[in-house]
């Protein structure tokens, strides 16, 4: 165990639904921990099938809550509101951790009392739990007051994220009103009032076997397009140039999963959005272009220079 003079408890907070065996073995990640004092709580949001059951093998290591269905982000925030830990994590019922990441993340707080919250690198998973590929986001402005930079895309994965509980009094909990990026939602309120640490290791496992968001692509885009409209209404200094920069990457990012997904036509109106915003970006007529001249061809390079995209192929469309 990592030994501290005051050793503080973390509280992971893990909202499961209908994947009880993937849930066993997020749960034994966190349990397998080097650290000591780990609260495990996991907020059952109203599953179907024997997650219950399967999960009553824990007994009291565990603190299992059950709710009617009400989406992640309720259970999130059930849980969050439940725990006792000075910090929070959050750990999606499919990912795994690595054994050292509740340790490295407390201990990066713990020796940086100034910062809100910490997220690291991360690996991409498939159901067999072999890794496709790895994020490390080094290149990027990840540490200190990163707001400007996270407005722009989406860079911090939910699951590797350890937060002080005392942060959520100024922020406000997860907006239940959306699913797919209320992960984003959150770090851009988190971001705004904290700084936020980055550990370069791959501390987290994130599984993309499957995806809602993959099935519910209109969904996630109009989420999107809210989470930004909450942040413009907090941060009346945007510029209206900095704005359309940012749909614009919303529309170049699901454009591009459009086509991964085979969907060319809707790749090509959603890429079409995103030149509109951004009509002196290279990329995005490139982007374009491709989908435009060489669909397929096209595709086959979004999988090779993306390969954690693949999981897309399994909702694809003709």
């Amino acid at each position: 165990m990592i030994a501290y003079p005051n050793i503080k408890k973390i509280s992971v907070v893990i909202p499961a639904y209908n994947k009880a065996n993937l849930t066993i073995k997020t749960i034994e990640s966190v349990l397998g921990q080097t650290y000591g004092n780990i609260e495990v709580i996991v907020v059952d949001d109203g599953s179907t099938d024997d997650t219950k059951n399967k999960l009553q093998s824990f007994g009291d290591r565990i603190h299992y809550i059950y709710k009617q269905n009400g989406g992640a982000c309720s259970a999130r925030n059930v849980g969050i509101k439940q725990a006792t830990g000075e910090y929070i994590a959050l750990l999606d019922c499919d990912d795994i951790y690595d054994s050292e990441k509740i340790a490295k993340s407390v201990e990066c707080l713990e020796k940086n009392p100034d910062y809100g919250f910490v997220h690291t690198g991360m690996l991409f998973i498939n159901g067999d739990d072999d890794v496709i590929s790895e994020q490390g986001i080094s290149d990027y402005p990840t540490s200190g007051w990163i707001a400007s930079r996270l407005i722009l895309k989406s860079f911090i994965c939910n699951s590797t994220v350890v937060i002080r509980k005392e942060c959520f009094k100024e922020v406000g909990y997860f907006d239940e009103k959306i699913f797919i990026p209320a992960d984003w939602d959150m770090w851009l309120r988190l971001s705004e009032k904290y700084k936020a640490a980055y550990i370069d290791d791959k501390l987290t496992s994130y599984r993309v076997a499957d995806s809602y968001t993959a099935s519910n692509m209109e969904t996630a885009i109009n989420e999107a397009v809210y989470v930004l409209d909450k942040a413009f209404s907090r941060n009346n200094h945007i510029s209206s140039g900095l704005k359309k920069r940012c749909l614009a990457n919303v529309y170049f990012s699901y454009g591009l999963d459009y086509a991964a997904m085979q969907d060319f036509k809707k790749s090509r109106e959603t890429l079409l959005k995103a030149v509109l915003n951004k009509p002196y970006s290279l990329s995005g007529l490139l982007f374009l272009g491709g989908v435009l001249f060489a669909p397929k061809l096209f595709r086959k390079i979004i999988l090779y220079l993306r390969p954690n995209k693949y999981y897309l192929t399994q909702v694809s469309r003709s």
